[in-house]
């Protein structure tokens, strides 16, 4: 029934721009909007305008121009229409400044709730960005109050993707009620997840769930080790967290009240590079990194000292596997003549160095002292 707060953050924050920013790329003018109009040249004309009631935006010296339900690039292409009666060849440019405001009122389980401002034709899911639901929230029994006329939505099939429709457009006077999550206890997150703490519980409700909920883990994750200590049981569970998250029934566990899910962190794992490099050491080793990042981590090869053509990667013993030491030519890595060798944690890379040349005055000031054999 719940769906991720990451994802749901991401619609809003994506729905909210569309609403606000993205006009000038197709989308229609509106009642309240705000433009803003340059007449090159016409100082008297240059200004921001709103659109009123009627449709309109009321300029000095013409009639008033209409402009509602067109996009940036008509609009003022009628603008420049409009003022042919009053000038020659006038050369206008427009853009889009702000979304016309209404005000909605917002009930139940939000942080701020009661009357909030959302742009014309926003739809209910911005309106409950701007209110900050929280996580005791039913999102999937939301109801939309207009007057003698209610509408139940069911948002989580929003959020999934299944029905778009029920994010409905919203008009001035609305009212939103959303109601609390019939909780069947709390469950606690602790660790390397992206929010700790204690959640409602729905009846039913997996790991998978939760998870999506709370934004998931974070890259620090040690994702083979995760457990769920359940009251009453003596060992935790161990979670299978790759087949719980692609949707295993088997892998994802259905939570219970008191459960207690903890993501332990990662070890640290790093990698070390020495040699004819501008900032030689250890390095922490995150995702996957090959050779030629490994070296660009620690600066690159020294200028006229490096030599990416002779560089080595000395490998410890893994479990049965013997210690081992790898030679590459990493400027045919660059010129894709070689594979870019993927690092392991405690590998040691090496970057040879060349041998500075002498120059002519340091050669004689060696052989000077030796001039007598020339005698």
């Amino acid at each position: 029934m719940f769906r991720t707060r990451l994802v749901w953050f991401i619609a809003s924050a994506l729905l909210i721009v569309s609403a606000r920013g993205v006009v000038a790329d197709g989308s229609k003018l509106a009642v309240g909007d705000i433009i803003s109009v340059v007449v090159e040249d016409e100082k008297d004309f240059t200004k921001q305008y709103q659109i009123n009631s009627d449709g309109c935006v009321a300029m000095p010296m013409i009639p008033p121009v209409k402009m509602l339900g067109m996009n940036v690039s008509d609009a003022a292409s009628a603008i420049s229409k409009a003022l042919l009666e009053v000038m020659v060849n006038p050369r206008v440019s427009m853009s889009f400044v702000e979304r016309g405001k209404m005000q909605v009122f917002v009930v139940g389980q939000v942080k701020t709730p009661g009357p909030i401002s959302v742009g014309i034709g926003d739809r209910v899911i911005q309106a409950l960005a701007e209110a900050n639901y929280d996580e005791t929230a039913d999102l999937s029994h939301i109801s939309v109050r207009r007057g003698d006329e209610a509408m139940n939505l069911d948002l989580t099939k929003y959020l999934k993707g299944q029905d778009l429709s029920v994010n409905v457009e919203l008009q001035t006077g609305d009212t939103i009620v959303v109601p609390q999550l019939d909780a069947a206890g709390t469950v606690m997150l602790l660790g390397q997840v992206s929010k700790t703490g204690r959640f409602p519980l729905k009846p039913n409700m997996t790991f998978r769930e939760i998870m999506g909920l709370v934004g998931g883990v974070t890259l620090d994750a040690d994702t083979e080790k995760i457990t769920v200590k359940r009251e009453g049981a003596l060992e935790p569970m161990k979670i299978d967290y790759t087949l719980a998250m692609a949707g295993d029934p088997n892998a994802d566990l259905v939570l219970q009240g008191g459960d207690t899910i903890y993501v332990p962190q990662l070890e640290t794992a790093t990698f070390t590079v020495m040699g004819g490099v501008n900032r030689p050491g250890p390095y922490p080793l995150k995702g996957k990194v090959t050779l030629s990042q490994a070296i660009g981590m620690a600066g690159g090869a020294t200028p006229d000292r490096g030599n990416l053509a002779k560089v080595s990667i000395t490998r410890s013993p893994e479990g049965e596997k013997p210690g081992q030491i790898m030679n590459v030519d990493v400027k045919q890595v660059i010129s894709k003549a070689q594979d870019d060798p993927v690092i392991r944690r405690g590998d040691l890379i090496y970057v040879a160095e060349k041998k500075p040349r002498a120059s002519i005055l340091q050669v004689l000031q060696t052989l000077l002292p030796f001039g007598w054999l020339l005698r």
